[in-house]
């Protein structure tokens, strides 16, 4: 289901801040450490959590920019007008298994990345503040990022803290991580839904006690914000990025921000949409190549480009490569038949097929 936003975007890390101050009695480790020591973020519940709080503030563009540079030198990557998901290149590849597994490595850098850095710091926190049962936990904020859906993030982190270095688990001193997003959302019992996603490392299978402080936190952070608790246990995949609808946009980005909204060709077979594709190409032929036989009104042109950016994403979202749909000359005779041209129309098709070939 999409669900659209508008207006000014508030950031989150904030107001995490203020609920760890307000609702778990946290204290700030700025005011108790010098700054030069490795310290967390916040000690709360009187000591019993401590907590390094993370925001994921680059959106990993240029990370995943480098990789599609680095992709496009593959013989088998295919060619797609206009955007496309990644996914709908990868798995026309040779290799899709592969480079999935590259694409997650390169999304999953930045997050993985804090974690490391908040093992550290907790490990210091520990030895500095020593005390039998404290939980130790990242919290980690998506800043209004797409690109870290709560789905894959999860699953970046479930197995980066179950990895092993030494004979021993990498990230040893991380006891939970919570990760909070509020651009990803779903609509459950008619109101708008955020995920709380909790991900426990494995020594907590041996201090259960640990997963009740996960519960509680998570309880507490539904409560302070007046909302129902979604932590873990619906679908974490459901959740997915809501589009946000900025005041002003350019002519093509309106068109198809109203596709989105209405995408009629969706229900289309491919024979069909390539039909689609070849009659809008021909009607832009028309009025686009010099020597037309046909004068195509301004309005006719408008809507043209705007159904042929509406067949490109569409084509992008199904994964369907430009190649699929290579200029062919009886389709584009057959094209011309559907829309009803007449004769001088089709001897013009010819003499340009003759010409392209010739």
């Amino acid at each position: 289901m999409r669900i659209e936003r508008t207006g000014p975007v508030e950031p989150l890390t904030p107001r995490i801040e203020a609920f760890l101050r307000e609702a778990l009695r946290g204290e700030s480790m700025d005011d108790v450490q010098d700054t030069k020591e490795l310290r967390i973020d916040y000690s709360c519940l009187g000591g019993l959590l401590a907590i390094e709080l993370k925001a994921l503030e680059d959106d990993g563009g240029e990370r995943m920019e480098n990789l599609a540079s680095e992709l496009r030198e593959r013989d088998d990557w295919p060619m797609f007008l206009g955007s496309a998901p990644i996914q709908s290149f990868i798995q026309h590849t040779n290799d899709p298994e592969g480079l999935n597994r590259r694409t997650l490595e390169r999304i999953g850098r930045g997050v993985v990345n804090h974690l490391k850095k908040a093992n550290r710091q907790l490990e210091a926190h520990c030895q500095t503040f020593p005390r039998r049962d404290t939980v130790r936990a990242l919290v980690l904020v998506n800043e209004d990022h797409e690109t870290y859906d709560p789905h894959t993030v999860s699953y970046i982190l479930w197995h980066a803290v179950r990895q092993m270095k030494d004979g021993k688990l990498r990230y040893e001193h991380v006891d939970l991580i919570f990760y909070f997003t509020e651009r990803h959302a779903q609509v459950i019992d008619n109101r708008l839904a955020f995920p709380t996603v909790c991900i426990e490392s494995q020594p907590i299978g041996d201090a259960p006690w640990k997963a009740d402080v996960a519960e509680f936190f998570g309880r507490k952070w539904a409560a302070w914000n007046d909302v129902p608790l979604h932590m873990d246990g619906g679908d974490i995949a459901g959740f997915e990025a809501m589009e946000h609808v900025p005041e002003q946009m350019a002519r093509s980005d309106a068109w198809l921000l109203n596709y989105r909204r209405q995408p009629y060709l969706r229900g289309l077979t491919k024979e069909a949409l390539r039909d689609r594709f070849d009659e809008v190409t021909l009607v832009s032929m028309l009025w686009g190549l010099k020597g037309s036989p046909v004068d195509v009104p301004m309005a006719d042109r408008m809507a043209g480009m705007q159904q042929f950016g509406d067949l490109i994403y569409e084509m992008g979202q199904r994964a369907i490569p430009i190649t699929d749909f290579n200029h062919d000359h009886e389709r584009a005779l057959a094209a011309a038949a559907r829309l009803g041209l007449p004769p001088h129309v089709i001897e013009w098709l010819d003499a340009f097929e003759a010409q392209r070939k010739g």
